[in-house]
């Protein structure tokens, strides 16, 4: 970024009454100002809707900037995000994704750590349409990182311009537009470590001079590929079997099968207990003299399937060590934009954007057994299928000789589940703008198209089909298939396109912004807009999935449908009161087709008592409506991430210790998901304060304090987190628990063992409660003298979020500070920050950055008092321009190859790290060049 000089901070000062409504406690940012001898323009500031002096337009709002982006190394918007300090906890990535039926393939940002519904998100100053997957936020993914020209992050609501749902900040992704020229960018990217490689290319063509010929048109068009990588292929994550740090995720359903005994637990013919010579000493991978018909040569099948002790009675699965911590990926995009001039004074264009992204998603093969059917069917194996143990069985269990095996199994051999996400964003922008009268406006119509699809690829398995398969004598759940068995396996596999989404979003807008009068403190300005949007969400997953037929999937998938309409009216006036003291008032009046009026203030006020030092201040109220899959999504079954020992009937007659029974020992217990059409609006109320001060020329420093507080939260408290604060509070005495989740969790009588135990734990959306949050930014830009060895330049984000808490329905309290803890799901950082320090002599620029983030204590509840350490990158790079139209780049990301730093979390299927706020790739060289050819 370039320095903020003391020129610059006086036209910040004289920007600031018109733009403090949006942009009142971000760091502040840099803009030059315009040669006396150039025509100085009336420009639009993010934030405000009131247009000022081109030289006015510096704002107090963090600007990401070309330059930058490229020496980040990121290769997606969301990778870009994760760098900056103010995005912290409740975003979403592409890995957290993994597993995930509800929205595979988003990626969110969250300013303030208040989620990703809370953080508008905008393209050239207007929305995009939310993810089809999702129903209540844009995909980050669905940007192009190629297109973009700079982001600008107010870290304040805006919420009389934009909407009143920007609660955290607004993220407005400016892209490259009035471009003259061509050029064309190749980029690649390889970890030191395996897998993870990645490839860039695009190009970028404008023809046109606005300001000479009165017409620009400028296209792009961008793809990219980037490798999955294996949680084998790192050492923090290739494993669900860590007990030195207390984790055990094996699974029950493996290969080869377990067999449910009734009141005596689960056995393997394959484990190691019984898979070696009679009288001899435990030895795994020994076969068991016959005893299984058709058995795996290797016993327990490891390195994924294994016993924990050499005198296990039972297999068990290391699903995590088979799945891909991060997905394949391909993006593919275009950006077309036409600008022309009618006259001087007015201008017409039209803008047009298209990317489509595809994924792949690869976890565990199938868990199959009564714990995961839709319904606790059996998977049973009969007694005439020539796989049955009968010598076994004789040998062990001699009463069970002759009656149907209940079997826990895992469907190796189809392979991992492999699902397919395409989605794809359209949107067309037609706006006119100029001056009548001395007054700016601006007439907009947006329309944009959101879809997305899933396909199964491999290794998702129909309970329907499975069950009479198995119990037709078909397949093998001891060992390897003959061919004949292979094909009867394969043929239950669920293949296709199995769920197709799609929104739309058309805004039709128009504002207008004039200076009113002058007087001897300054200029009265004033400006009104008038909005009116229209949203539709339709996510149709397919009948395969609308019955629960898939084992061990997301349950019962049901369509969801629904629309609603905005119309909004908006204004701001800024207010000389004094030459030092100006102020804003803002407000916005929304009437929704279903949730009725809203009318939501905006005060600012700053004060600038000498050339060196700003203070700013501002409050306001925010509103934002349940999305319409928070609303009308059914309300359907599906089971836990995480595996669970269920603590009613692991408290009765030694538990699961003595009777491991599968529905309820190691279990991935039933949740109740889905919407709730009772959801009452989110309110906030939010405070700021700040201070700007340049000393010198070359130093610039701002703090900005501010507080959050809302009202009726929407959002889902995991089922795995309910459990954990559930089973944590337990008393098995009582057979009660303390937990705030104790009315979510449902019990049944089971008949078969007389035992209570839980029937369900209910995770829908719901009104949490109320939130209050409170932060503070600081940022530092400074430019040392220039020496002979070159120009050197320091600069430094950080975000400090000392309490965030939550008051749940029924609470007359906060339950205490969730900062730095990982509850709930995860977890808010209390220090976020990124330091660069960047030298440039000639055609030569070199670079190096620290991304530090503070550690947290961790969540696992067999672990009490350990945390997750801090998280530290340090980043390296080269820019050389020495050779005409040619720029050459060269980085590395993670320079010292830290890995993330340990945790037990439960929430995703990664195990042994947070995928929700690291980076698996590891250390990673970057090299990219761009030829300008004309």
């Amino acid at each position: 970024m370039q320095d903020i000089t003391k020129a610059k901070l006086r036209t910040l000062v004289g920007a600031m009454s018109a733009a403090m409504g949006g942009m009142l406690i971000a760091g502040s940012a840099t803009a030059q100002t315009a040669p006396e001898s150039q025509k100085l323009e009336r420009v639009e500031i993010t934030g405000s809707s009131i247009k000022r002096i081109e030289g006015e337009s510096a704002l107090p709002v963090t600007i990401i900037r070309r330059a930058e982006i490229d020496r980040t190394g990121a290769t997606s918007v969301a990778d870009l995000l994760d760098k900056v300090s103010a995005n912290n906890g409740g975003g979403y990535n592409i890995s957290e994704a993994l597993g995930d039926a509800a929205r595979p393939g988003f990626a969110g940002a969250s300013l303030r750590a208040l989620g990703s519904r809370n953080t508008l998100v905008l393209l050239n100053g207007r929305r995009l349409s939310i993810y089809a997957f999702d129903g209540g936020a844009v995909s980050l993914n669905d940007i192009p990182i190629e297109a973009i020209e700079r982001i600008e992050i107010l870290r304040d609501g805006a919420s009389h311009l934009y909407g009143t749902d920007a609660v955290a900040g607004v993220i407005n992704l400016i892209t490259r537009r009035d471009f003259t020229g061509g050029q064309a960018t190749l980029g690649i990217g390889r970890p030191t470590q395996k897998a993870g490689d990645f490839h860039t290319g695009s190009m970028l063509i404008g023809i046109g001079d606005l300001a000479s010929q009165g017409w620009n048109f400028t296209a792009m068009a961008a793809n990219s590929k980037q490798d999955g990588i294996k949680a084998s292929e790192r050492s923090f994550s290739k494993t669900a079997f860590i007990p030195t740090e207390g984790i055990n995720r094996l699974s029950s359903n493996a290969f080869p099968a377990a067999v449910s005994i009734p009141g005596v637990g689960l056995f393997s013919p394959a484990g190691p207990r019984y898979n070696r010579p009679a009288g001899s000493a435990p030895t795994p991978g020994t076969l068991a003299n016959g005893q299984i018909p058709g058995g795996s040569q290797y016993g327990c099948s490891p390195p994924a399937s294994y016993g924990i002790t050499d005198a296990d009675g039972r297999c068990r699965f290391d699903y995590a060590s088979v799945i891909n911590i991060v997905p394949d990926a391909k993006r593919t995009s275009i950006f077309l934009r036409g600008t022309m001039n009618l006259g001087p004074d007015h201008q017409i264009s039209a803008e047009y954007a298209k990317s489509q992204n595809q994924y792949v998603f690869t976890i565990s093969p199938t868990p199959a057994s009564e714990a995961t059917t839709f319904n606790g069917d059996r998977l049973l194996l009969n007694p005439s299928s020539q796989y049955y143990p009968t010598a076994w069985l004789a040998a062990n269990f001699p009463s069970q000789v002759g009656r149907p095996l209940n079997l826990y199994y895992r469907v190796l051999e189809t392979g991992g589940r492999s699902n397919g996400v395409k989605s794809d964003q359209d949107r067309l922008v037609l706006e006119a703008k100029g001056l009548v009268a001395n007054m700016d406006y601006t007439v907009g119509l947006l329309s944009a198209k959101a879809k997305a699809t899933e396909s199964y690829l491999g290794g998702y398995i129909s309970e329907s089909k499975l069950l009479p398969a198995m119990a037709a004598g078909k397949i093998n759940p001891f060992g390897p298939n003959t061919g004949e068995g292979l094909q009867a396996l394969l043929a239950t596999q669920v293949l296709g396109e199995v769920r197709k989404a799609n929104t739309s979003l058309t805004v039709i807008d128009a504002r207008i912004s004039k200076e009113l009068m002058k007087t001897e403190a300054g200029a009265f300005g004033a400006a009104l807009g008038i909005e009116r949007r229209s949203e539709k969400f339709n996510d149709n997953p397919l009948a395969v999935l609308n019955t629960g037929d898939i084992i061990g999937g997301a349950g019962s998938q049901l369509p969801t449908q629904g629309s609603r309409s905005i119309t909004a009216l908006y204004g701001e006036l800024s207010i000389p009161i004094t030459k030092s003291i100006e102020a804003l008032v803002a407000g916005r009046f929304d009437k929704y087709s279903d949730f009725g009026n809203t009318t939501n203030p905006k005060v600012a006020i700053r004060w600038q008592p000498n050339k060196e030092f700003l203070m700013r201040s501002s409050a306001g109220t925010g509103f934002r409506a349940p999305t319409l899959e928070n609303l009308y999504s059914a309300q359907t079954q599906t089971n836990t991430g995480a595996t669970w020992d269920d603590p009613y009937y692991d408290s009765v007659r030694g538990g699961c210790a003595v009777v491991a029974d599968g529905r309820y020992c190691n279990a991935q217990l039933t949740v109740k998901q889905g919407g709730d059409p009772t959801l009452t609006p989110e309110k906030a109320r939010s405070f700021t304060f700040g201070m700007l001060f340049e000393p010198t020329r070359n130093l610039s420093l701002s703090v900005d304090a501010f507080v959050i507080r809302q009202q009726n939260l929407i959002g889902i408290i995991s089922a795995d987190s309910k459990l954990d604060d559930f089973i944590r509070k337990f008393d098995p005495v009582t057979r009660t628990s303390t937990s705030i989740f104790a009315r979510d969790v449902f019990t049944k009588n089971d008949p078969s063992t007389n035992r209570t135990v839980i029937d369900y734990v209910q995770a829908t959306y719901a009104n949490l409660g109320n939130q209050l949050t409170k932060g503070l930014d600081f940022s530092m830009k400074l430019k040392l003298p220039s020496a002979e060895s070159g120009d050197y330049r320091i600069n430094w984000d950080v975000t400090y979020l000392p309490y965030q808490a939550t008051k749940d329905v029924g609470e007359t309290l906060y339950n205490g500070n969730s900062v730095g803890q990982y509850i709930r799901g995860g977890t808010t950082l209390r220090w976020k920050q990124r330091a660069e320090v960047l030298w440039k002599k000639g055609p030569l620029e070199a670079f190096t950055a620290f991304n530090w983030q503070s550690g947290y204590a961790d969540s696992n509840p067999s672990n009490q008092g350990r945390r997750v350490g801090d998280y530290q990158t340090f980043d390296v790079g080269v820019v050389y321009e020495g050779v005409k139209n040619l720029t050459l780049r060269g980085s590395v990301t993670n320079l010292f190859d830290r890995n993330p730093p340990f945790s037990n979390q439960l929430d995703y299927f990664q195990v042994g790290y947070d995928a929700a706020n690291t980076n698996p790739r590891g250390r990673t060289i970057i090299v990219s060049g761009t030829y300008k050819f004309w």
